[in-house]
C-alpha cells in the first residue's frame, strides 16, 4: 500500500490544475487518470492541416483562471486570440440567419439603437427588454411567500427581459452554453453575475452599464474576449502535463475510495491492482463517477447527493470545405439556433473564422452541435447518419452543398452537467457532509 500526501482521481484540467497547485506548494501527489491521455473533454485532433476540436475550442478571459494558470505555467507565449473584425454572430429565426444586434453583452442590450435595428424580435419584445430597468428586483429568500434564493435561468430572463428575449436570445445563448433546458437550469449557478446586478443594482441593465464603464482591465490579460492557441486547446493540457513533475499515472481506473481513506485502483489493460492510503483525496470525477466511488463511504448521504446531480450526453461534427465550393460568406464567428426552430443541429462555429490557422488556405472548417437536452438520441446515431444529419441541416441554413473534404466526430455521453435549480445550496450541503480530506471538484459543481 502507497503511502501519498494527496492522490488526484481524474487527468482533465481540474485534475491537471490541482496537481500544478500542489506542486507550486511543494507538496508530493499522484495522479491516476483511467484514460490512455490525459485532458479529458479537452482535445485537438490535428490533420491535413485542419485543426479539429473536440470539446471547448477556446476559453473565457473575463473568467481568469485559465489564462492565468497559463501565464504562471510559463506558456501564455503560445496564446491566439479570436479573429475579432469578424466578431459576428447569428441567430436562426424563421429559418433565415440575422445578426445577432449590435451592442449586446449576452442577453443584456447595452445599445438601444442597436437593438431597435434587429428584426429578431418584435417591437414590443424590443421594448420588453428595454423596458428591464423598470422591473423590480425580485425578494431576497422570503419562505412565507414561496420565495427562494434560486430560480430557473428561464423564469429569470422572462422576468427581466420578457418571453420574446427568453425565447430568442436566453434559449439560443445561455442554456445553449449548457445544451440545456432554461426551465431546468439554475440562474445562480449558470450566470451568477445577473443575479447580482440585480441584486446590486436593481437591475441587469444598468448593473452591466455601470460595471462596464469601470471595469479596469488587468494589463496582463490576453487582448480578445476569448482565447485559445494556434495549435489547438490541447497545447493547454500538453504544456501543463509538461511541466509537472510528480506521480502521474494514465490507464490506471479507481474502482473504490474507502472511508478509512484507502483507494483502491486497477490497471486498465494489465488488470494490475494497487492501493494508496493518502493523507487527503481530491476526486476530480463527474458526480455520477463519485458516487460509485465514495459508494458505502461513513456518510451514505454523500454518495445519495451525488446522484441528485444530472447530465445530458452532446456531440460536436467538424465538417471541412473548399472554400470555392461554399456560397455563403463566412463572416463571422458561426450561429445559434433557438430550440423553436426545426432543426436537428444546436449551433455552428465557423472555427476557420472564428480562430487562426484552423484550415489550411482555401479550406474552411465548420463544427457543428449535436444532442444536448431533448435531443441526446441523436449522439448515438452512427457516424455516417450523424454527418448527413448536420449536412442537411447545413443545407437548409447555408445553402451548402458541397460534399466534405474532411469530418470528425466527437460524442460526450453524459458528459454535459446540468446545474438544476437549487445546486449552489446542494453544493454547500454536499461539501459540509464529505470528510476532510475528500474534496470535490470539477465540472459538476463549480464551471462547466
Amino acid at each position: 500500500m502507497s503511502q501519498v500526501p494527496v492522490l488526484i482521481v481524474g487527468g482533465g484540467i481540474t485534475g491537471l490544475a490541482a496537481a500544478w497547485e500542489l506542486q507550486q506548494r511543494g507538496i508530493a501527489y499522484v495522479l491516476l487518470e483511467s484514460a490512455d491521455r490525459l485532458g479529458g473533454k479537452i482535445i485537438t485532433e490535428r490533420a491535413d492541416g485542419f485543426v479539429i476540436e473536440g470539446g471547448a475550442d477556446s476559453f473565457l478571459t473575463q473568467k481568469p483562471w485559465a489564462w492565468q494558470l497559463c501565464r504562471d505555467a510559463g506558456f501564455a507565449d503560445q496564446f491566439i486570440g479570436t479573429n475579432d473584425a469578424h466578431r459576428n454572430v447569428y441567430v436562426l429565426r424563421g429559418g433565415r440567419l440575422h445578426p445577432f444586434p449590435r451592442g449586446m453583452r449576452l442577453i443584456v442590450p447595452l445599445d438601444e439603437a442597436g437593438l431597435r435595428e434587429s428584426d429578431l424580435l418584435s417591437d414590443a419584445g424590443k421594448q420588453r427588454m428595454l423596458d428591464e430597468p423598470t422591473i423590480p428586483p425580485r425578494l431576497m429568500s422570503d419562505p412565507i411567500m414561496g420565495v427562494t434564493d434560486d430560480e430557473s435561468m428561464a423564469a429569470f430572463v422572462e422576468r427581466r427581459f420578457g418571453k420574446e428575449a427568453l425565447d430568442v436570445f436566453g434559449d439560443s445563448l445561455l442554456a445553449g452554453i449548457h445544451v440545456a433546458d432554461p426551465a431546468y437550469l439554475s440562474i445562480a449557478a449558470t450566470f451568477p453575475n445577473y443575479v447580482q446586478l440585480e441584486r446590486t443594482y436593481g437591475s441587469v441593465i444598468r448593473g452591466m452599464q455601470q460595471t462596464v464603464n469601470s471595469a479596469a482591465r488587468d494589463p496582463d490579460a490576453p487582448p480578445t474576449a476569448f482565447v485559445s492557441f494556434k495549435n489547438g486547446m490541447q497545447t493547454l493540457i500538453e504544456s501543463l502535463a509538461a511541466r509537472l513533475t510528480g506521480d502521474i499515472r494514465t490507464g490506471w481506473r479507481v474502482t473504490h475510495i474507502a472511508a478509512d481513506r484507502t483507494v483502491t485502483a486497477v490497471h486498465t489493460e494489465s488488470g494490475a491492482q494497487a492501493t494508496f492510503k493518502p493523507d487527503a483525496v481530491i476526486l476530480s470525477t463527474q458526480a455520477g463517477i463519485a458516487a460509485k466511488l465514495l459508494n458505502g463511504l461513513a456518510a451514505p448521504s454523500v454518495t445519495e447527493r451525488l446522484s441528485y446531480f444530472e447530465t445530458v450526453s452532446s456531440g460536436t461534427v467538424s465538417l471541412g470545405f473548399r472554400t470555392d465550393q461554399l456560397n455563403h460568406d463566412l463572416d463571422g464567428f458561426g450561429f445559434v439556433i433557438p430550440r423553436s426552430e426545426p432543426t436537428r443541429i444546436r449551433a455552428c462555429t465557423w472555427s476557420s473564422t472564428k480562430l487562426a490557422d484552423r484550415a489550411p488556405d482555401g479550406y474552411a472548417l465548420l463544427r457543428v452541435f449535436v444532442g444536448g437536452s431533448g435531443r441526446e438520441a441523436d449522439v448515438a446515431l452512427p457516424d455516417d447518419q450523424l454527418i448527413a444529419l448536420a449536412r442537411a441541416d447545413l443545407r437548409q441554413i447555408m445553402g451548402i452543398d458541397a460534399a466534405p473534404v474532411i469530418s470528425r466526430i466527437f460524442r460526450w455521453r453524459d458528459a454535459n452537467p446540468q446545474y438544476a435549480v437549487g445546486h449552489i445550496e446542494r453544493i454547500a450541503q454536499l461539501n459540509e457532509l464529505c470528510p476532510l480530506w475528500l474534496t470535490l471538484a470539477g465540472c459538476s459543481y463549480d464551471g462547466v
